[in-house]
């Protein structure tokens, strides 16, 4: 169990914290070492270590958070992308953002956590699984290989591109950013997604037509890339 140092909280003074002094100097650490603490926001530091951290893309829509890594190599997910840190450089994030980092180096990691909050903040990670009205018609050949069961699935892979699969996909579950289930219906030689609410927001789609997407089979007759990049294309002009 991680071990926690307490400091003095003092609402209505100044706090002085000596990261080398009280982390860096040590040999090992474990966990989490709080720094200092006032009613609005916190500072502590975490070690992470080789495939360690939050992996899971999730938010806190409480408080705003400032990652700032101190030793080692943290790898940061967001829908905008991967992002690789490096000792001394940061991420700030937003109240509402969702993110997840992995220490994917073979050392620990050590960095600094800021929040605007002083007791941990919610960690809200579970998306509602609610069908938006924006329909995706899919070859039924190239999902259905392993059949089909009551969904099928949406992963959230990049800032331009989602999956579709009929069945859950270790590969995709690993990389994607989100993974939902998805309502659908069958019509004939096609598969109709109904596309999650969440996802569609995410990516801003208002409505699919011929020519806003590609879609790209993977082979395997399980799953299907599509491609946004003409929809987004056209969005930024």
């Amino acid at each position: 169990m991680a071990t926690q140092t307490e400091p003095k909280t003092f609402s209505d003074e100044v706090q002085i914290f000596d990261v080398a002094e009280s982390v860096l100097k040590r040999d090992q650490i474990s966990g989490r070492v709080d720094m200092a603490k006032s009613p609005n926001s916190f500072v502590a530091v975490f070690q992470t270590k080789p495939r360690g951290g939050e992996a899971h893309i999730h938010q806190h829509p409480d408080s705003d958070q400032i990652l700032f890594l101190l030793r080692g190599e943290l790898t940061l997910e967001s829908l905008s992308g991967k992002y690789s840190l490096k000792p001394n450089q940061g991420v700030m994030i937003p109240a509402g953002v969702h993110y997840g980092f992995i220490n994917t180096s073979d050392q620990d990691a050590v960095f600094l956590s800021m929040r605007t909050e002083s007791t941990g903040g919610r960690r809200v990670a579970h998306v509602a699984n609610v069908p938006s009205d924006v329909l995706l018609r899919v070859p039924a050949s190239a999902v259905t290989a392993r059949g089909l069961g009551r969904h099928i699935y949406v992963y959230a892979l990049d800032r331009t591109a989602f999956g579709v699969s009929a069945v859950l996909l270790e590969e995709w579950n690993k990389a994607s950013l989100l993974r939902m289930n998805c309502d659908y219906e069958r019509d004939g030689d096609s598969v109709i997604a109904k596309l999650p609410l969440r996802l569609v927001q995410w990516y801003k789609i208002d409505g699919l037509k011929e020519g806003d997407y590609n879609l790209l089979p993977v082979g395997d007759g399980a799953r299907v890339r599509v491609d946004l990049s003409p929809l987004l294309q056209r969005a930024t002009k």
